[in-house]
């Protein structure tokens, strides 16, 4: 199947009967510790050098042990070091929502294979919109959950300052059943709609067709929401701090192994590698300077029951097949809109909503810290 690695396990795993999850059917990303199995972390090199886990990692024991049904093991980006979708080893996962375009990524397999077949779920990872981006362009549901809430131990890091677990369905319903088995502070708590606010930041420079249905849908739904200007930085300077932060750290993290096996890689991934090398620890403070100065001036403007409402993506999935160089204007662009809930740690949801030339782009959430529950359970709501 087009959304599954060559070492996917070959029967399902189940290890309870029962639970809150009995009989849901999932695949997980190819990034974590599958008892009897070894992770390639989408290239085929680290597979060889990986050694087999011998347990679960403990997000994914949970799971299991609430019932569910693990049937396979997806396709990524290679070292998730991408928004796009397409990997040269094991083939770019078929996106039937947008034919002859990417998935988006790096959680390509899971979002994809949604599209492919019914599956409850799907787990991913979110670093820079590796859950948000291919939900958006796969038409799915997608969570990424405030950072540092669920634990990732067993997960291979990318970019720890940043980096959290996500999930994919198609319905509320499963979304909200992944939230209650992490979370535990659901409350009947309605999000109001005098709550809810437009950021002019991110959606003024959008696509004149994109702005559109985006506010003929807010007008339809909510009537008169307030517009809000959430900081002084201009989008570009903030998804450069986000490069540079993410860049110093898969530095430290996944550098070491590629100068340590010199891996077969893509001409991409390579380039991006590259530029991670020349991040200076330098850079990186700076970086993380001005990220503490997004943080207070967002938390100054916005109210703490406040949640955001933007396109997820500033456009449809791309076309299968481009250059690098133009991989890279469309990475560009696209992190201007995912950079925000990462460099703020905050939780945002995907929810399909609007179609652009190729096929689905999906509607934001984005909340305040811990705040995932409230989120989870008013999806209903938009």
């Amino acid at each position: 199947m087009t959304y599954l690695v060559p070492h996917s396990p070959k029967k399902e795993i189940c290890i309870s009967n029962s639970g809150d999850l009995s009989g849901m059917t999932f695949l997980c990303k190819d990034m974590c510790d599958i008892k009897g199995f070894k992770s390639s972390c989408g290239n085929p090199d680290f597979y060889k050098h990986s050694a087999v886990a011998l347990d679960y990692a403990p997000f994914l024991k949970k799971i299991l042990n609430e019932g569910a049904i693990l049937k396979g093991i997806t396709i990524c980006d290679e070292f998730f070091y991408s928004i796009i979708g397409e990997n040269k080893h094991y083939g770019t996962p078929e996106n039937l929502n947008s034919p002859n375009c990417v998935p988006g990524g790096s959680s390509s397999g899971s979002a994809a294979a949604l599209t492919n077949h019914d599956f409850d779920f799907t787990i991913g990872t979110d670093t820079g919109g590796s859950v948000r981006v291919p939900a958006s362009f796969c038409g799915v549901y997608g969570f990424r959950p405030t950072h540092g809430r669920i634990d990732l131990n067993k997960v291979h890091p990318m970019a720890e300052s940043f980096d959290t677990l996500g999930w994919f369905s198609n319905n509320t319903s499963n979304m909200l059943k992944l939230g209650k088995l992490f979370f535990n502070n659901f409350k009947e708590t309605r999000i109001e709609h005098k709550n809810i606010l437009i950021p002019i930041d991110i959606v003024d420079d959008l696509d004149q067709d994109i702005k559109s249905q985006f506010y003929n849908y807010c007008e339809y739904k909510f009537k008169n929401l307030k517009n809000i200007k959430l900081f002084n930085f201009d989008k570009s300077e903030l998804a450069d701090c986000f490069r540079v932060i993410q860049g110093y750290e898969i530095k430290l993290n996944i550098l070491p192994w590629i100068k340590k096996y010199n891996p077969n890689i893509s001409n991409e991934i390579d380039s991006r590698f590259k530029m991670a090398e020349n991040i200076t620890k330098s850079m990186y403070n700076d970086a993380v300077d001005m990220r503490k100065k997004l943080i207070l001036e967002t938390d100054h403007n916005l109210p703490f029951d406040s949640f955001l409402i933007f396109p997820t993506t500033p456009f449809s999935s791309p076309i299968k097949g481009q250059s690098d160089e133009n991989l890279a204007e469309l990475r560009k662009k696209v992190m201007e809109f995912t950079c925000i809930g990462g460099l703020l740690s905050r939780p945002q949801i995907n929810i399909p909503k609007f179609t652009g030339k190729t096929g689905p782009i999906g509607l934001s959430v984005l909340g305040n810290k811990n705040t995932d529950e409230i989120m989870l359970k008013n999806l209903n709501l938009f």
